[in-house]
């Protein structure tokens, strides 16, 4: 009989203990890296979810909210670019944003690389004016401009000429 209450007592005992380890949320930190390594894999849909979980649990001013923010962008411009485009400049225009060139120009190519013209044209278009001096910005237009021309996409080249591109 004491075997027998010993061996109950020591299975839920380790059950308890595996049910404690197996269960829960990740933490923002976890979901940031869940996110990194689903981008890596093209696994879009786990990205983004994994991305905004962390979101969720992140202040603005985290450093890691950032990371979270411009791996949800990235994951969007494969599932819905357009989504893509009005997350990352809602983001770019919050008091909390710390985005620099490389993060608009990152934005821009991956958008143009997609043959997402209008969504990369919207960024162009609010990055040259609330940076109207940042010539790595400026320089998208062109690059922008080059795609569309490959891919004949008259729309795009008449919303770049309204820029001041052709």
């Amino acid at each position: 009989m004491k075997f027998t209450h010993l061996t109950l007592t020591l299975d839920l005992g380790l059950g308890l203990a595996l049910l404690g380890s197996c269960g829960g949320s990740a933490t923002p930190a976890e979901s940031v890296q869940a996110g990194s390594t689903a981008l890596g894999k093209s696994d879009w849909r786990t990205a983004q979810t994994s991305f905004e979980s962390a979101l969720a649990a992140l202040p603005a001013e985290d450093p890691a909210y950032k990371r979270a923010k411009l791996g949800q962008v990235e994951a969007l411009i494969q599932l819905d670019a357009a989504r893509a485009k009005t997350e990352f400049l809602a983001y770019a225009d919050s008091a909390t944003a710390t985005l620099d060139s490389k993060d608009w120009r990152n934005v821009m190519t991956k958008l143009t690389a997609k043959g997402k013209f209008a969504e990369a044209i919207g960024v162009l278009e609010v990055g040259l004016k609330k940076h109207p001096e940042d010539g790595d910005i400026k320089k998208m237009g062109d690059a922008i401009k080059v795609a569309a021309e490959k891919a004949g996409d008259t729309n795009a080249l008449g919303s770049l000429a309204g820029l001041g591109y052709l």
